[in-house]
């Protein structure tokens, strides 16, 4: 018997619908199991994993609805399905809050039945490949939750591997929406420090005079309102990993009491002339520029260099374009099961869209269009005009002048010069194209591969006939 069929159990006194059931399912290549009683059927269960458990209502001696609790002890993930001819509004509504995943009358219509099936199905394997994807099964391209097949990212998982055997103070950089949490995260979890928790505290978030204490915690009497005693975040942890996260926000005074920390491995909490031993791994994370912030006199710059023992910098979104459509099914799985929908599929437009696209916020960016595109979609399939892409940023000169021809694609200069020249001309077509040196037709076909009717207002020959 092939290991990867689907395995169903039956469980009903009656045995005749056991062996219609039986063989239809069969037929289907699903891998079928039958119990004339609970007792049977939950013995089967014990030694046998099972995927799907079809169970009858109404049977002597142990009902449907207490056999399931049974089968909740023994598996809290299998699928079950409750069928009865003794169907009331009351029984279905009890069935559905203690979780069973669908209720059929009998007689069964087998071709309802197979749908059915079908369906619960196409969640387990979603539930797979998203238990994959996070990294709680093996799967190729997966590494410690963070997803990519790049080159870029094969590197980072390389080195991510290589700092994780050592104690140093590792740095980490990064725009915005990056992944620099998650990779911090794969550094403590392959660290020998991994048994032992990693804190995480974001500068950004706390305002600048409670940083001090919020690190480094306080004594009782330390400042009005301290009416006891606190560990910061350093002591609590102690013999695991700290993250600073938006490190080049911690104001100037605290940067100096940050430096003795990194220096002496103690730290003396508010209040106190005491200072504590500490074993901590410091990893920080920044989406700016300290080299040029410790130049200007804003951050220290022994701090700095005390900081930036290892360095690991996160690429940008649009440097592993890669991986937009590795992540891009992640993404889909993830919304259809959170929101407990049928598994949808991007088009080849909606895909090539995204690979376009420069991504400004980066993974976080990605995350959100594709929520939004699978959220207000009413098909399976996501097409390139349900993606709410910021296409304002091509047509900036900051953002000009900040991309260098690294950082862009060739579609994405096109695009951009077709975006530029409709604006200097205000939306018309034909002086666009003569801007360009190009036919008003090539420049037509250009606006409507790159949606780009959505980003400047387009003028035609009927719009201003209309006028």
């Amino acid at each position: 018997m092939p290991e990867n069929k689907r395995r169903i159990l039956v469980i009903d006194d009656n045995v005749t619908t056991l062996k219609v059931i039986s063989a239809i399912l069969t037929r289907e290549n699903y891998s079928v199991f039958t119990a004339g009683n609970p007792p049977d059927g939950l013995d089967i269960l014990r030694k046998e994993n099972m995927h799907l458990v079809m169970l009858d209502l109404k049977m002597p001696g142990m009902d449907g609805l207490e056999t399931y609790k049974k089968i909740r002890e023994i598996d809290r993930d299998v699928s079950v399905i409750i069928m009865t001819a003794y169907g009331t509004v009351e029984s279905a509504v009890q069935a559905m809050k203690l979780g069973i995943d669908n209720y059929l009358q009998k007689p069964l219509n087998f071709d309802e039945l197979k749908i059915t099936i079908s369906k619960i199905f196409e969640k387990i394997v979603m539930k797979e490949d998203l238990a994959i994807l996070k990294g709680e099964l093996k799967g190729d391209n997966i590494f410690e939750n963070m997803i990519g097949k790049s080159k870029k990212m094969r590197e980072i998982f390389a080195k991510i591997t290589s700092i994780a055997k050592t104690d140093s103070t590792v740095l980490i950089t990064g725009e915005s929406g990056t992944g620099k949490e998650m990779a911090a995260r794969a550094i403590h979890n392959l660290s020998r420090r991994r048994e032992n928790k990693m804190i995480v505290i974001n500068l950004a978030a706390v305002p600048e005079g409670l940083q001090e204490s919020e690190m480094f915690g306080y004594e009782k009497g330390a400042f009005t309102g301290a009416y006891g005693s606190r560990q910061g975040k350093f002591e609590l942890s102690d013999r695991g990993t700290i993250f600073l996260d938006e490190i080049g926000n911690i104001n100037y005074r605290v940067q100096a009491k940050l430096l003795r920390v990194l220096e002496e491995r103690k730290v003396e909490p508010l209040g106190s002339n005491k200072a504590r031993p500490i074993d901590v791994r410091i990893i920080s994370a920044t989406n700016i520029d300290l080299k040029s912030e410790a130049a200007n006199g804003r951050f220290r710059e022994d701090l700095f260099y005390r900081l930036n023992v290892i360095s690991l910098h996160m690429p940008a979104l649009r440097e592993r374009k890669a991986d937009i459509p590795l992540l891009s099914g992640h993404f889909l799985k993830e919304v259809c099961l959170k929101n407990s929908m049928n598994e949808k599929t991007i088009s080849e437009g909606a895909l090539e869209r995204l690979m376009d696209y420069n991504w400004p916020g980066n993974i976080r960016e990605l995350h959100n269009v594709i929520e939004e595109a699978v959220v207000i979609s009413s098909t399976d399939v996501i097409e390139a005009d349900m993606l709410n892409l910021s296409y304002e940023r091509f047509a900036s000169p900051a953002a000009d002048q900040a991309a260098g021809p690294q950082d862009i694609t060739l579609f994405e200069v096109e695009k951009k010069s077709i975006v530029n020249a409709l604006i200097k001309t205000k939306g018309n077509q034909t002086k666009a194209a003569r801007l360009l040196g190009v036919t008003r037709k090539m420049i037509m076909n250009k606006i409507e591969k790159y949606h780009i009717s959505e980003i400047v207002p387009v003028r035609t020959r009927n719009t201003k006939k209309s006028q």
